[in-house]
């Protein structure tokens, strides 16, 4: 069972009221990062937290701290998700479309096999479509851009008939991308930077060479030489995974968290959903429903392109927790029940997930949430 956080006092006497007049209170959370890193066990670690109102608290440790800091582009790889599975959100936020409309409304050519038709764009937010995966090794080799990645997706027959487990696949956010193009005639990148990025104020892009912060390297995936990372870097660039391509920074997903935290109001600022919608995201769609998760056959529990790690571990945090890591040592964490908005990078390929778990845990105890 998760541990549940208690009923949050809101206003002057709420731990998050607290945390932003005596950020101190996570020196020790900050502290054992640090140690982490001086001792080897990670190359970098940055390390944020916020609220509704925003970003309380920023730290960047690094051996070598050339070029990194507070601004720096991270990676973010499938911490991409759930900022693309909302701005594809906004389009049933306009009555553009039904989560449970059948994919080929859309996208005619895919129902090129059994069972396709079948597929729902509820079925590929939440990873149950039976749509394979493109393999590492598929990309690696082949090197497929956007739209041969597209066409890949559309063409593959299904592994399993929709609805009935989870497999989590990326290939599958350019099907949602493919949608986005047919409903408003734009390319899905500028859909996702003219309707969520630029209004949320965030530099995230699929295009690091563009902006003027400094991107961090990845270790530990082969790339170790300048050139050999421009040419990974372009390759990215190009291929514009929405399952998986943006560089962010702190904060920008501290904005993200504070949007998805904050309630539409009217004349408030800019959130990019409607609250039910917002809701909907965060609550669990699968109930169970058997599949692979980290690795081992399971229960799962999923949201709308969130994960829902509080109902699957035993783990600090309320049940309204939804979360989504990435490869490259990224981790956003929302827990709406506390108010809270934890990020956590770091740049090593397949990290060690204790030190993240442990900056989790560390901060919930430092707020008395637990």
């Amino acid at each position: 069972m998760p541990v549940t956080a208690p009923n949050v006092v809101s206003g002057a006497d709420s731990p998050m009221a607290a945390l932003r007049r005596d950020p101190s209170l996570l020196d020790d959370v900050v502290e054992r990062l640090r140690e982490r890193v001086s001792s080897g066990a990670l190359p970098a670690a940055a390390f944020a937290i916020g609220d509704a109102e925003g970003g309380i608290r920023s730290e960047t440790i690094a051996a070598d701290a050339r070029g990194l800091s507070p601004d720096s582009l991270f990676f973010l790889a499938s911490v991409t998700k759930p900022i693309f599975a909302t701005a594809f959100m906004q389009l049933v936020d306009d009555g553009l479309l039904s989560l449970d409309d059948p994919l080929v409304r859309f996208i005619p050519g895919f129902a090129n096999a059994p069972g396709k038709a079948d597929v729902t764009c509820r079925h590929l937010l939440t990873h149950t479509s039976g749509v394979p995966d493109i393999t590492p090794d598929m990309i690696r080799k082949l090197r497929p851009g956007a739209a041969r990645m597209t066409q890949m997706a559309i063409d593959a027959p299904l592994r399993f008939k929709p609805g009935t487990r989870y497999e989590y696949c990326t290939a599958t956010f350019y099907l949602l991308a493919r949608v986005i193009e047919r409903l408003t005639n734009d390319r899905y990148t500028d859909f996702l930077r003219t309707r969520l990025l630029e209004p949320l104020g965030m530099e995230s892009t699929f295009d690091p060479r563009t902006s003027r912060r400094p991107a961090v390297a990845v270790q530990g995936v082969g790339v170790d030489s300048r050139l050999t990372r421009f040419l990974v870097v372009r390759y990215l660039a190009a291929a514009a995974l929405p399952g998986g391509g943006l560089f962010g920074t702190l904060e920008d997903l501290l904005r993200f968290g504070a949007a998805t935290l904050r309630p539409r109001r009217e004349g408030d600022r800019y959130v990019p959903l409607s609250p039910s919608s917002i809701e909907l995201m965060a609550t669990d769609q699968l109930r169970g429903l058997p599949g692979v998760f980290d690795g081992q056959e399971r229960p799962v529990h999923f949201g709308l392109g969130w994960g829902k790690p509080t109902l699957m571990r035993e783990l600090a945090g309320s049940g309204s927790v939804v979360s989504h890591g990435g490869a490259t040592g990224t981790r956003l964490w929302i827990d709406s029940e506390a108010g809270l908005v934890i990020v956590f990078f770091t740049n090593q390929w397949s990290a060690d997930r204790g030190p993240e778990a442990d900056a989790i845990r560390g901060t919930y105890e430092a707020l008395g949430l637990t």
